[in-house]
Order: C-alpha cells, then structure tokens, then sequence
C-alpha cells in the first residue's frame, strides 16, 4: 500500500492514495502545467485496467528528462517538439540526440547530436542518416525508431554496444517520442555511457545487460503523478 499524499490543489487540501475514488487529471491537476515532484504517490486518474507502468531508470538525469517528458503531455497525447525546452534537460546537451523520420521514404535521419555523441560515434552526425551512420547495426536501430513512433512508445535500454576493433562502452539510453504539427515523426534520446575500466572486467560489467523495455506511452503515468 502507498502512503497517503496531503495535496494542495488550488488552496484545495486533497488526500489520495492508490485506495481512494478514481480521481481525474482535469480535478488533480486545474488544467495547469505541474512542477516536478509537485505531487508524490501513485497514478491517481481513472485508467481502468491499463497499469501505470514505467521502467526502473538507473540515471537520475535520464528520470529528469522523463519527468519534463511527461509533464508536457497534453491528455495522453505526443508532446509538440515546438514545447520542449532544452534547458529543462541542460544536464544532458552533450549527451543528448535528436532523429527525425522522413515520411515518405521511411528513413531515419540525425537532426542534432551532443558533444560526446559525436565522441562516441567519432564524427560529426548533423543531417547523417541512421543507415550510412550505422551499416549493418542499422536495421536493429530502425526497427527500435519504428517501435518509439508508431506504437508511440517509450524505449530504454541498458547494455554495451561495440565498435569495431574497440571493447564494448557500456550505455544508458531513455528515448522518446515526439510530434511536429500533430505528426509523431522525431524521436528526443540521450545516451550515457563509459568505457570498461579494463578488459578482465568486462564479464561481471556486462553479465546481467536487460533486453530492451519498451512502454506504450498510454500505460505510462499522468503529467499530474510523480512517477520516479
């Protein structure tokens, strides 16, 4: 059982708990954006039997970014690229990737990539496609982009990725949809990642690497609820 939560709601003092009446976003929230960690405790909108259904995100800067993520969102809906600011996710500029579909072709293509993105990837990505960037990793990495759009969902992984020649750099990576005029067409990620201290260590590093989690975004939380 989740403790109760003492809200207050436009001078309007509220308890909820995960027992109480089925409370609406529209009644929790006025119609008004909320403020991280404004409200504490579990999904409190009527969601039927669809669980409020996040992944156990290791970063605190990536559970930010969800957070501002979520916040945006307008009834359920993919939030607009034009509303997302990215001083909201500042920690993260450097390590942070823009790709955009193109709707004709089915192609993906980088729009932007952070500092130690183009580190990682050792060279400049404006305006690259994902399939000249990637080579034969490119159809894994479509199909992960296709997921995030057309479900629309969340996908987060945790795990190494190799480099030719290279050891694995092991990652963190939150990815997320995105709308430009109604059309859920771009994907915002961020990409953390460090390199193996040594070779001998890289077997306990890597020896429990989870599959992919991808959440449809309708069974993720509420803007009105803290999820993390």
């Amino acid at each position: 059982m989740y403790p109760t939560k003492h809200v207050d709601v436009a001078k309007d003092v509220r308890v909820f708990s995960c027992a109480i009446d089925r409370l609406q976003c529209p009644e929790i929230c006025m119609g008004r954006k909320l403020s991280f960690g404004e409200y504490e405790g579990p999904c409190a909108c009527d969601r039927g039997s669809v669980p409020a259904n996040t992944p156990n995100i290791a970063s605190s800067d990536l559970q930010s970014f969800l957070r501002y993520w979520l916040s945006l969102r307008d009834d359920g809906s993919v939030p607009e690229r034009q509303e997302f600011d990215a001083i909201q996710v500042r920690s993260l500029l450097s390590r942070f990737w823009i790709i955009r579909k193109d709707m004709e072709t089915g192609r993906y293509r980088f729009l932007l990539a952070g500092e130690q993105i183009r580190n990682l990837l050792g060279r400049r990505v404006a305006n690259v496609l994902v399939d000249d960037l990637f080579g034969e990793h490119a159809p894994a990495l479509n199909t992960a982009l296709d997921h995030i759009l057309d479900t629309p969902a969340l996908h987060y992984t945790v795990g190494p990725i190799y480099r030719a020649g290279m050891h694995p750099v092991h990652t963190e990576r939150l990815a997320l949809p995105m709308a430009q005029n109604g059309t859920v067409n771009t994907v915002y990620g961020a990409t953390l990642y460090r390199k193996p201290v040594n070779a001998s260590g890289l077997a306990t590093e890597y020896a429990n690497v989870a599959d992919p989690i991808i959440v449809p975004i309708r069974e993720l939380p509420c803007r009105g609820c803290l999820i993390i």
